[in-house]
């Protein structure tokens, strides 16, 4: 069982019975979101009692414990060829229609008319914390296992001469 202070930014862990590896990228009181490092899987958001139980760290697939990163942008949160380093698919224009910020995700309404979900874990933080409903953003669709998904979420100033709809 993971301790309750192993538990940081950054640790790599893997799932007791799939096998599969994530990183954490968030600790709550009682949540831990993970990010996959495999291609074509979504971040989870699993119980911390849970998570302490099902999963082992893995600092083998790493390096030394020593070299464990402190938090997004850390030597060790970096990804090496199991992931794109950009989303990749099409760039869409949309507002922000909800936040839900207690839980760290949103969907946005695309000038399309389609919405689409997006997590804190698909834009830096300062970004996420930079948004507001009603702001236009600039995205990437990406196709996960649970439907679409808006990654690379980024701010824009509205264009000139766009008409305003509520």
């Amino acid at each position: 069982m993971l301790a309750l202070d192993e538990i940081e930014s950054g640790l790599f862990v893997t799932h007791k019975n799939t096998g599969l590896r994530y990183s954490v990228v968030d600790m709550g009181d009682d949540e831990v979101l993970l990010s996959p490092e495999q291609t074509g899987l979504q971040d989870l958001t699993v119980p911390l009692m849970l998570f302490r139980d099902e999963f082992v760290s893995t600092d083998r697939f790493r390096g030394s414990p020593t070299s464990r990163g402190r938090g997004r942008g850390g030597r060790g949160r970096r990804r090496t060829g199991a992931q794109p380093a950009a989303p990749t698919g099409p760039k869409c224009k949309g507002k922000i229609k909800k936040m839900v910020r207690d839980r760290g995700f949103g969907f946005i309404r695309g000038d399309d008319g389609k919405e689409v979900f997006f997590h804190r874990s698909g834009l830096n933080a300062a970004d996420y914390d930079a948004l507001s409903e009603g702001d236009n953003v600039e995205y990437v669709v990406q196709e996960g296992p649970r439907g679409a998904r808006a990654e690379n979420v980024r701010g824009v100033e509205a264009e000139a001469g766009e008409a305003s709809s509520a």
